[in-house]
């Protein structure tokens, strides 16, 4: 593996640190209050407990979360979906790589995503599906095209550093922009 090689794998981030401890509280609030005949506390241990088996699911698994190396971009599935969704992009096909985020209520998601050239074919795991697309729209900067969208990976239960994955792209293809959309 060369020095200029960067891969990031699943794990747990300073985020997580803060959000597992809180989703416990979820967890045992909700037990509290289903014990008082409210069943609302069901689904507060329901959410809470989701997040934490899937953080403690990410961080064991330690799945190639982004690898980029002399031969492309491996753009990783992190738990739930099946580590056969990971998508491997190679460098005749990435026209650039776009960091990106999604708006939410009283945060971001950051995104990953390559703009790939005309033709590609579709990489596994890619939300390609109509439903999927029209959800998409909804809650995605309209800037974005919907095949740049369909082609990320949501930079969560890992840590992206960019300057990490700047100097890999350039000194692999330095041709391929790595550009910032917000």
């Amino acid at each position: 593996m060369s020095d200029h090689t960067y891969v990031a794998r699943s794990g747990w981030t300073p985020r997580d640190l803060i959000l597992v401890p809180t989703c416990a509280g979820f967890v045992f609030l909700g037990i509290l209050m289903v014990r008082d005949g409210q069943l609302a506390g069901a689904l507060v241990c329901l959410f809470g407990g989701a997040y934490i088996v899937l953080s403690v699911w990410a961080m064991v698994s330690r799945r190639i979360a982004l690898a980029v190396t002399e031969d492309g971009i491996t753009l990783g599935q992190l738990p739930p979906w099946p580590a056969r969704r990971t998508s491997f992009v190679p460098w005749s096909d990435i026209e650039a790589v776009i960091l990106w985020e999604q708006e939410l209520r009283r945060s971001t998601m950051r995104y990953i995503g390559v703009v790939r050239r005309p033709g590609a074919p579709p990489l596994p795991g890619s939300a390609r599906s109509p439903r999927l697309r029209r959800m998409n729209k909804a809650v995605v900067p309209a800037e974005l095209s919907e095949d740049l969208v369909a082609d990320s990976r949501q930079i969560n239960f890992w840590r992206l550093d960019k300057g990490r994955l700047i100097t890999a792209v350039n000194h692999f293809r330095p041709d391929v922009p790595v550009m910032e959309h917000s």
